[in-house]
């Protein structure tokens, strides 16, 4: 009976799994990994000193590739600096990591999972290019296999050249290493979804042999598409909005808005957890931690109830903008979805957006409550995000608050108001810190 490699199913999010291109023995490279245990069980090479990273979207970038290359190659060495010494080197549209005897390939492999740009990566053994090495290779990880008695249902050879000078084709080399597996273990072949699938990666006159194809998460390098501000609050949908972001290359600050002391000092490292989860390993940023409660109680005394949270949050807009363009950041992120409470209706977004002059980006903002909590999930975020503690939005909410607003509703109501002093009250009042991705 085979044990090690049960028949999973390939889990599609938009975090941390690359969606399978079919069901051919490549597509099932995207190893099925549940939730948050991503890369926390050891990798089946576990003796291996060699990762294969490929990229995402690099691959299809014209003459600024080498930019975006160049920034993940210093992403990763940031993320995994301090596990030991590795060496980075470019090969043929993806990277060779070479890891110093004393560097834990599982910790690595946990690191790279988390590293925005990384599309798959293998731990994998390194032989020369001619099939009579690749063959004493491959015995090297199908006898531990036999040793234990375990025997997969099926299996499959697949094959990916870089170099097309070798003499011999992708498909000869799978049938001649095919065979030559078939004769040692008698296992049974199966082209299409095996159950073990076995990577050749032939690059120069190399040949990298793996078991799996782990998933990163996609996307772009963090840093090379420009700097946004992302308003994070306490509650699920920000932290997956601001992950999304970072996955489309994005540098991000962080701006919390509170209101202590009517709610807890609680709820503020709520936040900074939830800042350093979200942020890849490796990777900084500042957090602006904003007190609001002077202005919701100006706002509480002057303006109707009704119109109490947009206001709450055109405010919230007008300082974040502030603070933004203070940092030369081009664009506000936020975790509305629409529709999905009275200030998420159309009209109200619309009302909310009129306050600001930069773009506000929406990641979520088509997605069902239940996609992003299972986001949350798979990000790590949701067991902190459901912690019983208050934002600044909850505090005297109106029994009735509108779901329809116009900008000259919202201006009226804020005649009474010092629009101007109010935000810059806000943005010289807050406190920045600075908040690093998680090394666990």
């Amino acid at each position: 009976m085979f044990h090690s490699w049960p028949r999973r199913k390939t889990q599609i999010v938009s975090y941390f799994h690359i969606k399978p291109a079919g069901k051919s023995a490549w597509a099932a490279a995207t190893v099925s990994l549940s939730e948050k245990k991503l890369i926390q069980t050891s990798p089946r090479l576990g003796e291996t000193r060699h990762l294969l990273v490929n990229y995402d979207e690099i691959a299809l970038k014209g003459g600024n590739r080498r930019y975006f290359e160049n920034r993940l190659r210093k992403n990763i060495r940031a993320a995994i600096k301090d596990l030991g010494g590795s060496h980075i080197q470019p090969r043929f549209g993806r990277f060779l990591l070479r890891l110093a005897g004393e560097t834990s390939l599982d910790k690595v492999c946990e690191r790279l999972s988390r590293v925005p740009g990384i599309a798959v990566y293998s731990p994998c053994l390194s032989t020369s290019a001619d099939l009579d090495s690749v063959k004493t290779a491959m015995d090297s990880i199908l006898e531990p296999l036999l040793e234990k008695g375990e025997e997969p249902e099926h299996f499959a050879i697949v094959s990916r050249r870089a170099n097309k000078e070798l003499p011999f084709t992708s498909t000869e080399a799978n049938e001649i290493i095919g065979a030559h597996v078939q004769r040692k273990t008698g296992w049974k072949v199966r082209l299409k979804n095996p159950q073990l699938p076995l990577y050749l990666f032939f690059v120069n006159n190399d040949c990298f042999l793996a078991l799996d194809r782990l998933p990163g998460p996609g996307g772009l390098p963090t840093g090379t598409t420009g700097r946004v501000a992302c308003l994070l609050s306490g509650g699920i949908d920000s932290p997956v909005s601001s992950a999304r972001i970072l996955k489309r290359g994005a540098e991000v600050i962080f701006i919390h808005f509170h209101s202590h002391p009517h709610t807890s000092l609680a709820s503020q490292d709520k936040v900074r957890e939830l800042g350093e989860r979200i942020l890849p390993p490796g990777c900084s940023a500042r957090l602006y931690m904003v007190p609001f409660a002077a202005t919701q109680n100006r706002i509480i005394t002057e303006c109707p109830s009704r119109l109490r949270v947009i206001l709450y949050r055109r405010y919230m807009v007008r300082a974040a903008e502030a603070i933004a363009r203070k940092e030369d950041a081009h664009a506000l992120v936020t975790g509305d979805s629409l529709g999905q409470v009275a200030s998420q209706t159309l009209e109200n977004l619309r009302t909310i957006d009129s306050v600001s002059s930069l773009p506000i980006l929406r990641p979520l903002v088509g997605m069902h409550k239940a996609e992003i909590i299972n986001d949350a999930k798979l990000l790590g975020s949701f067991a902190t995000s459901i912690e019983p503690h208050d934002d600044c939005c909850s505090y005297l909410m109106p029994p009735k608050p509108a779901t329809r607003s116009t900008p000259r509703q919202l201006e009226s109501a804020e005649e009474s108001l010092d629009t101007e002093a109010e935000v810059r009250e806000l943005v010289e009042t807050a406190d920045v810190e600075i908040l690093r991705g998680r090394l666990d």
